[in-house]
């Protein structure tokens, strides 16, 4: 085991007491976890130990890497879960657990009926967020509005008369359970805790009271890749606070075995700007050279275009990663990339297919051949029909055409721009359904797609060029015509081999999804001053989100932006990259 760490590794394993081990990217963080792990449990024949981090499959994959570095003998020793599922086994011991514990949608259900309850006006979002918040804190909070006191008093009031709990009252009871000695802390004899930056207030302070009841603690962790403040992580602050209270020595992982050195260099460039981090140095283990390349685009799909480009050139997108701030900012390569028939998966997000777009064209297309009255009432909708007309008329129509008729019964002779939509519809749909039974199946679905792409453009003024959702689904709809069969084959095809999120090719993912992995080649799009970073967010929090997106590359960075979104983000800049 000892010959192949590095000496900040062996340092790291090998260390005694509370310590807090500062991992940097690719620096092989999990491994020196797993292999602490083991040598506590080798070189002690007696003592418990409980390893933490934050989802059940990091926690599989944890605890089959400590078996594997110690052997099985161990495992009556051992204990990997999530901080919840660790804390509910502590509450079942001390008899707290209700009869129910809500998922998230039963949570969000409940909400909502207290809500409505008290006739809020604040958005329900933000009473969510705000009672998450309260939820994610030790001691009681004071909300800033007293409608959010009155919704949190209703929905406690609730969850106890229906003898039920949702996921953070787990962690909060346990812990204040520990402060109370009303519950009793782990028997264990180590606590290791993996990817602590994403801790909150009550993590940390399980954590702490572990600690202060003679458990060895260790954290492990990067601050630089908290992402998560919008859910109430502490990051930085969080981990200095459980070393400090615990007097924990520091050890810092500075060594980079994943990315190219100038890659490094940049991304070290970038994240040194931000304060609130802890003050360590990265270097590369690797000496080669990446490639780097910035791109400025006309717009969007432009740079769609130049992705889909890079990427058949290379001749292997399986070792390609595409990453944006939103899962909507990704709609346009995956057009671009079905277009050209390069297979993609998707990782933690919605396909091109099922956004408002694709989804309006599919419904409008599996209407060809059969009647589908909510496809076509989508459809109509991205048209920008007025929604009264739509709602009421799905209601109380049986069929396609009787909802037309009943529109244009509704629309006055002046709408001259509804009326040509809908007569064009009711027109095109017998022609359609023609040239489909003619076996011209491609020919009716760019007649279709033709339709919807010049509804939707009938808004916008004369002489305005052609909008991304109009090249868009041009790139769908050749996307289709590139298949055979039937209108429904086709689609059933579409559906199974595009975003299908295990079919391998190029990966497709938010920048807080691509956290923990890496490829051979990664490209930044949406790079744009008004993306990232983003208004909602602070400087920092998305500085971090930029130098995550950027360490995932292990030998090419490309990062591009579109100039009728913006300038280039000024990360680019403080990364000292300059576009040739």
């Amino acid at each position: 085991m000892s010959q192949k760490l590095n000496h900040h590794q062996e340092r790291a394993v090998r260390s005694v007491g509370h310590s807090t081990i500062l991992a940097c990217p690719g620096s092989g963080k999990t491994r020196v976890l797993s292999a602490r792990a083991a040598r506590l449990l080798t070189e002690n024949t007696t003592g418990r130990l409980c390893a933490v981090t934050f989802t059940r499959d990091a926690a599989a994959s944890l605890k089959l890497r400590i078996l594997e570095a110690c052997g099985k003998e161990v495992a009556n020793r051992l204990a990997v879960g999530t901080f919840h599922s660790i804390a509910l086994n502590q509450l079942r011991r001390a008899g707290m657990v209700t009869n129910r514990l809500l998922g998230d949608g039963e949570r969000l259900a409940l909400l909502r009926r207290c809500y409505l309850q008290h006739k809020c006006d604040l958005p329900f979002e933000k009473i969510v967020s705000a009672i998450d918040g309260a939820k994610a804190s030790v001691s009681p909070k004071l909300f800033a509005d007293s409608a959010i006191e009155d919704v949190y008093a209703a929905y406690q009031d609730a969850l106890a008369a229906e003898d039920s709990m949702d996921f953070s009252d787990i962690l909060l009871l346990a812990t204040r359970g520990m402060a109370k000695k009303t519950i009793h802390p782990l028997s264990v004899r180590w606590l290791l805790v993996d990817e602590a930056q994403d801790m909150d207030a009550v993590q940390c302070e399980w954590v702490m009271l572990h600690g202060k009841s003679g458990v060895e603690v260790t954290i492990v962790g990067d601050d630089d890749q908290s992402l998560y403040a919008f859910r109430h992580a502490m990051g930085y602050s969080g981990m200095m606070l459980v070393s400090e209270t615990l007097s924990s020595q520091e050890i810092t992982l500075p060594i980079n075995y994943r990315c190219a050195s100038n890659i490094i260099a940049h991304a070290s460039a970038l994240i040194s700007l931000n304060q609130n981090r802890a003050n360590k140095a990265i270097h590369a283990a690797r000496g080669n050279t990446g490639i780097i390349g910035l791109h400025r685009a006309s717009d969007r799909n432009h740079e769609a275009e130049i992705i889909c480009n890079a990427i058949e050139m290379s001749g292997n997108p399986t070792g390609w990663a595409v990453l944006a701030r939103s899962n909507t900012l990704l709609e346009s390569i995956e057009a671009k990339l079905a277009k050209s028939q390069i297979p993609y998966s998707i990782s933690g997000g919605k396909s091109v297919w099922d956004g408002v777009v694709g989804s309006a064209l599919v419904g409008l297309i599996r209407n060809i051949e059969r009647d589908d009255l909510t496809g076509l009432a989508n459809a109509l909708s991205v048209c920008k029909i007025q929604p009264h007309l739509l709602n009421h008329s799905t209601d109380s129509k049986k069929n396609c055409t009787q909802l037309l008729d009943y529109i244009l019964s509704q629309t006055s002779e002046n709408d001259e721009r509804t009326r040509k939509i809908i007569v064009g519809l009711k027109k095109g749909r017998i022609d359609w359904l023609g040239q489909a039974k003619n076996g011209q199946v491609t020919l009716a679905i760019y007649a279709a797609a033709g339709w919807l792409r010049d509804s939707i453009e009938r808004k916008l003024p004369k002489k305005t060029p052609l909008n991304s959702n109009g090249k868009m689904i041009g790139d769908l709809a050749v996307a289709l015509s590139k298949l055979n069969g039937s209108v429904a084959q086709r689609l059933n095809v579409i559906m199974r081999k595009f975003g299908d999120k295990t079919s391998g090719g190029v990966s497709l993912l938010t920048m807080h999804s691509s956290k923990g992995l890496e490829f051979d080649n990664v490209w930044i799009l949406g790079a744009e001053d008004n993306t990232i970073p983003h208004p909602d967010s602070t400087e920092e929090d998305e500085r971090r989100l930029f130098y995550v997106a950027m360490t995932r590359a292990r030998d090419r960075l490309e990062i591009s932006s579109s100039i009728e979104d913006g300038l280039f983000t000024r990360f680019v800049d403080e990364a000292r990259l300059q576009c040739n």
